[in-house]
């Protein structure tokens, strides 16, 4: 069973509506599962935004739901400037950190993801913290050490290494990170959400020579 971790329902609805998922509880999360011969077997959770609500939801669907495999799906603001990236783009992430801890002065350990998954699209590295990315200057301190930022994925990739399962991460472009990416992710959430519902639904598909969990 893939357990897949979204911040609001909002993103998840095209997968759900693709896939026809059921609902499953209401309470302590709002989740939806799909079962069936053509796709994996999945549990979708609606988190809510932030580290906490992403490493509970997880912790969640591992310890209640024993999902064998996360993958945390979403939209991200772009950091890095000079690659030609644009809305809408699609990446798995390689490494996710938190940018916004500090262990007695020293960074946060990235995190690998697995690159099994969503292998067509190009890795990026990923700079969770707990507060959205609108502004430029931050934005720049942040491209030093990674080239997307989300408030869940890091969260999500440490909850997967504590239990010693695989973690995947699809993330989508909505903004650019800056002071309109308020509005940006306003106006661009519901087509780059369809876009990672596509990819996720390819991934979905069972391979009769896929050995994966």
């Amino acid at each position: 069973m893939v357990g897949i971790v979204y911040a609001t329902r909002r993103e998840a609805e095209p997968l759900l509506s693709q896939l026809s998922a059921e609902p499953l509880a209401a309470q302590p999360f709002l989740m939806f599962r799909k079962t069936g011969a053509s796709h994996r077997s999945f549990i979708a959770i609606i988190s809510g935004m932030g580290k906490v609500a992403a490493a509970v939801a997880a912790t969640h669907l591992v310890l209640d739901q024993r999902v064998s495999r996360l993958v945390n799906a979403g939209l991200c603001g772009r950091l890095t400037m000079g690659d030609g990236w644009s809305v809408g783009d699609l990446f798995r992430i390689g490494t996710a950190v938190e940018s916004d801890c500090d262990r007695f002065g020293r960074a946060e350990q990235t995190v690998a993801c697995d690159a099994r998954w969503f292998s067509e699209l190009k890795a990026a590295r990923l700079v969770t913290q707990d507060r959205p990315v609108f502004d430029t200057l931050r934005r720049s301190q942040l491209a030093g050490i990674g080239d997307l930022a989300d408030m869940e994925g890091a969260a999500v990739a440490r909850v997967a290494g504590l239990y010693g399962i695989p973690c995947a991460m699809i993330k989508g472009i909505s903004d650019a990170a800056d002071e309109n990416g308020r509005q940006d992710l306003a106006s661009h959430i519901d087509w780059v959400s369809e876009r990672i519902a596509d990819a996720l639904v390819r991934e979905l598909s069972i391979n009769p020579t896929d050995k994966q969990p």
